[in-house]
């Protein structure tokens, strides 16, 4: 009986031990899309995250976002001096700073939480806060200006690395308590799949941001 009920726990373990990524405040940073100008103009873009094999989905998603939007005759990137300079009336540079956490809870969710498989069921839970520093220069008018976006995301996500722990089932609870301590830190693993889950709304909001602050400086000087 006893080996019947340890193979039932091990096949709930291994068929139900993950969840899947859920970004759970998507709708805080939601921003109403900017109207087409009446004129619209060419910019160039330079990401300082452009080289990075991680970090370089935040930058594309903005670019993405700013051609996709309608309010731009044409988005170069990526943006060259020597290549473009006379093709463009903004210069956008982006630089982007993301900081991952994991939450205090997750100790809760491993133990006593192992009892009704909460990892698998609610998953470790993590914030993201990004900072997103902009500077926008205007060859003609010879002058420039700078800007911080600030978003925090918050997400939920179990991987077998992690869930893993439950097998504390089949024996006193040592593993997801020591797991309980250890798993309140940030999973690097979930990096990537929270970037491409947030991208469309990282992207669709700082590109708004940007395109506001663009045409007000351009109203005011033509």
């Amino acid at each position: 009986m006893k080996k019947l009920f340890a193979l039932f726990v091990m096949l709930i373990l291994f068929t139900g031990c993950s969840h899947n990524l859920r970004i759970t405040n998507l709708n805080e940073n939601f921003t109403h899309p900017v109207s087409p100008p009446q004129e619209t103009v060419t910019i160039g873009v330079v990401g300082a995250q452009m080289n990075d094999p991680v970090n370089s989905g935040y930058l594309f998603s903005v670019v993405s976002a700013l051609r996709g939007s309608g309010n731009f005759d044409r988005v170069i990137y990526p943006y060259s001096h020597s290549s473009h300079g006379s093709e463009v009336e903004a210069i956008v540079q982006i630089s982007i700073l993301p900081e991952y956490d994991g939450n205090a809870s997750n100790f809760f969710v491993n133990f006593p939480g192992f009892l009704i498989f909460a990892p698998a069921i609610w998953g470790y839970g993590y914030q993201a806060d990004i900072a997103t520093m902009v500077d926008i220069s205007y060859p003609d008018l010879k002058k420039s200006e700078h800007s911080e976006i600030h978003l925090t995301y918050t997400f939920r996500q179990a991987e077998i690395d992690r869930t893993w722990t439950e097998i504390g089932w089949l024996e006193v609870g040592i593993i997801p308590l020591i797991g309980g301590f250890v798993f309140t830190q940030y999973d690097p693993d979930v990096t990537e799949p929270f970037i491409s889950e947030v991208s469309p709304n990282y992207g669709r909001y700082v590109s708004t941001k940007i395109t506001e602050s663009l045409y007000s400086t351009l109203e005011k000087n033509y």
